[in-house]
């Protein structure tokens, strides 16, 4: 079984301290998936700083050299694996950005580059905001070369594909989901297809429940499957419903990874490798 960390919504807004507070316990052992978004506009949703609530304007990462630093010290040490969270991350007509974003194609071949330049690493994993993407979206993330965290089924999406790539990953979508359906395929695997692969993943958050987190995580382990967890750093002392902290639940799930004995912790880019034969 392969254990994944996906930790959404770092930024120019991020301050290291709160990172480091996060999984300074945790990332010296086990690599943490952090989902950057490269030109942050902050709006008024949650985990915006008081001090940026309400903002309009974009925010350029490179304006907080302090994080700039911190990361490329963690990615330089494997502490850390950097995943593109959308351009601004923003709610257009009230949707999620990779719904209904205009110019989708260009931010994301940009913010791509622009994450790498400016973290000096390769980025190739798009983490979706608010983790919903339309035909535009996957499209754009497609032809920018990168891989996919979300539970979104491709096949699913209204519109038909334009080119012979896109319906190679059309076609494609709706074999997994008749091999699902049909109880020959797992829930806790990747799916290949023509242009990307795409992970699927399971969030502690306060939704949440612990007891299902822990039995979702039982049903992967026996699959031998990939178990990505993810998170918003912002969110570590909010509450689950069964009254845990999402710092406690992170805690509690990565222990029993750990007793598993035979759980490995990897990194976004380590999920996309072909599986060993």
């Amino acid at each position: 079984m392969r254990f994944v960390i996906r930790d959404d919504d770092p930024s120019a807004m991020t301050l290291p301290d709160e990172l480091e507070a996060c999984w300074g316990g945790i990332w010296d052992s086990i690599p943490v998936g952090l989902s950057v978004t490269p030109f942050r506009i902050p709006g008024t949703g949650l985990g915006v700083p008081e001090a940026y609530y309400g903002g309009e304007e974009p925010i350029p990462l490179e304006e907080n050299q302090p994080l700039i630093r911190f990361l490329r010290e963690l990615i330089r040490a494997g502490k850390v694996d950097v995943a593109m969270h959308g351009y601004n991350h923003t709610r257009p007509q009230g949707k999620p950005e990779y719904v209904a974003g205009e110019d989708l194609a260009k931010k994301t071949r940009d913010g791509r580059a622009y994450l790498e330049s400016v973290l000096e690493c390769e980025v190739t994993t798009f983490v979706p905001p608010n983790n919903g993407m339309g035909l535009e979206g996957f499209r754009a993330v497609a032809a920018a070369g990168m891989n996919v965290v979300n539970n979104q089924p491709y096949g699913r999406l209204l519109g038909l594909p334009k080119s012979p790539s896109a319906l190679a990953d059309f076609v494609l979508a709706g074999g997994y989901a008749l091999r699902r359906k049909w109880g020959r395929s797992s829930p806790f695997e990747v799916q290949s297809f023509a242009r990307f692969k795409q992970a699927p993943y399971q969030t502690v958050g306060p939704e949440a429940d612990l007891g299902m987190l822990k039995h979702i995580f039982e049903r992967c382990h026996a699959a031998g499957g990939l178990f990505v967890l993810a998170t918003h750093y912002h969110a570590f002392d909010r509450q689950l419903v069964g009254g845990e902290t999402v710092r406690q639940a992170i805690e509690e799930l990565v222990e029993m990874a750990r007793r598993a004995g035979d759980v490995e912790f990897q990194s976004y880019r380590q999920v996309w490798r072909p599986a060993p034969s």
